[in-house]
């Protein structure tokens, strides 16, 4: 009788090879869904600004002039999550929004995102252009 000895299963090496390739696929697609994550705060960032913006118009048509910030309701200047914080700096005649990120975000490319009673949308503090932060 002859007895044929046949594996079932991996080896050792052939699990580490396998490991191996999985870690390198992961340590490739890690940093991409970072920023993927980072972009998408931001862009809740950069609508909850304008939205802000357009809430600021609207008190402006309606009563001649900008409120100051006191007189801004909270709900106004709020922003989904703890990722950036909203502040208004405004006069009777201008205003300037700012998000300030926090948190994971905090170290976010794009700074502080601005915009203004002009419409001019500009960041501080950034390593990016004002149109590449406001653009993706």
């Amino acid at each position: 009788m002859k007895h044929t000895h046949s594996s079932k299963g991996f080896t050792l090496i052939e699990l580490l090879i396998a490991i191996s390739c999985v870690a390198l696929l992961a340590s490739m697609a890690w940093p991409n869904y970072q920023s993927f994550v980072a972009r998408s705060h931001r862009a809740q960032a950069r609508a909850a600004l304008l939205h802000a913006a357009h809430w600021m118009e609207r008190a402006a048509s309606a009563n001649g002039s900008y409120p100051l910030a006191a007189d801004v309701p909270a709900s106004v200047l709020q922003m989904d999550g703890q990722l950036y914080k909203m502040t208004l700096i405004s006069t009777a005649q201008s205003y300037t929004l700012h998000a300030t990120p926090l948190g994971s975000q905090a170290g976010d490319t794009c700074g502080i995102l601005t915009v203004n009673h002009l419409g001019v949308r500009n960041v501080q503090g950034a390593n990016q252009t004002a149109t590449q932060c406001w653009s993706r």
